[in-house]
This record gives C-alpha cells, sequence and structure tokens, in this order.
C-alpha cells in the first residue's frame, strides 16, 4: 500500500503537534496496512491492539456499532473465526486534517474467507480515521459495510 501525501494537502504543511502532513498520512497509512495484515492472522488481541480505547466501529458484518473495547471483542471473535481470512486493501482516498492531525482514510477491500468449505469474497467499502495518541497512530473510527454494487 502507498499513500502519496501530495493527494491531500501539500507535505510540508503543518499540522497538530507540527506533524507533516506527509508524516501523519504515512503513519496512518502504516496502522492501515498493519490491520490489513493482522486480519489475516486471526488475532483479535493484536487486531484490537490497533484501536484507541474510545474508538467507534461500525462492522461490515453486523448492524451494531460498536464503541467499547469488549463489543469490538466480541466483534472481532466472530469476524476473524472465519477460517482463512485475508483483507486486501483496493483504492484508497485520504486527508490529513492540519488543525487535529487526524487522518482519514477511505476505499474499498475484499475481504476473502471460507465458508463451508468454499473461499468466499466480501467486497466491502471503509472509512477509517487515525489519530496519534500517547505517541503511537490508533485507528479512532472505522466504518465498513458491504458494496451495494460490483466493484
Amino acid at each position: 500500500m502507498t499513500i502519496d501525501p501530495s493527494a491531500a494537502i501539500p507535505a510540508d504543511a503543518e499540522t497538530a503537534g507540527n506533524r507533516s502532513a506527509a508524516t501523519c498520512l504515512t503513519e496512518a497509512g502504516k496502522v492501515l496496512l498493519q490491520w490489513a495484515e493482522t486480519i489475516a492472522t486471526r488475532d483479535v488481541a493484536a487486531v484490537l491492539s490497533l484501536y484507541a480505547p474510545d474508538a467507534i466501529l461500525v462492522p461490515t458484518l453486523s448492524d451494531d456499532i460498536r464503541g467499547r473495547e469488549e463489543d469490538r471483542r466480541r466483534y472481532f471473535e466472530s469476524f476473524l473465526s472465519n477460517d482463512g481470512i485475508s483483507c486486501g486493501i483496493t483504492v484508497q482516498k485520504k486527508r490529513v486534517s492540519r488543525k487535529l492531525g487526524t487522518v482519514v482514510i477511505g476505499g474499498l477491500y475484499t475481504f476473502t474467507i471460507r465458508r463451508d468449505g468454499a473461499e468466499e469474497e466480501v467486497p466491502a467499502r471503509f472509512l477509517f480515521t487515525f489519530e496519534e495518541i500517547g505517541g503511537r497512530w490508533l485507528i479512532t473510527g472505522h466504518h465498513s459495510s458491504r458494496t451495494a454494487e460490483s466493484v
């Protein structure tokens, strides 16, 4: 995954905490890539460690909004129980708030899961928000839903 900082705001623009937009976009992009890679490990604790304690999750395969860690844990325990799960990110748009240092990355991804011995692809759209909290870039918001049309 490559994040092109010039697609958002000038790379030398300053954001909250005097971080450049390029730095914010790069660091958030690393977390997004790590999230996709961690999904394939099916390690619930590792996935949850990428979220801020008060992060909001609107997941792909559930109608419930998950605002507490225990709720996110229950969702990922179920979601990651799918054998052979993987996630491929295919399209991205991104921006960074100069004032808040919040990065927003949106796009499309495809989950591959096995059900009843057969592989199934679940195309979905996503919107993640990221912030640096306590020296770590974390997911503060994550919305995901199945795509309504063929991608």
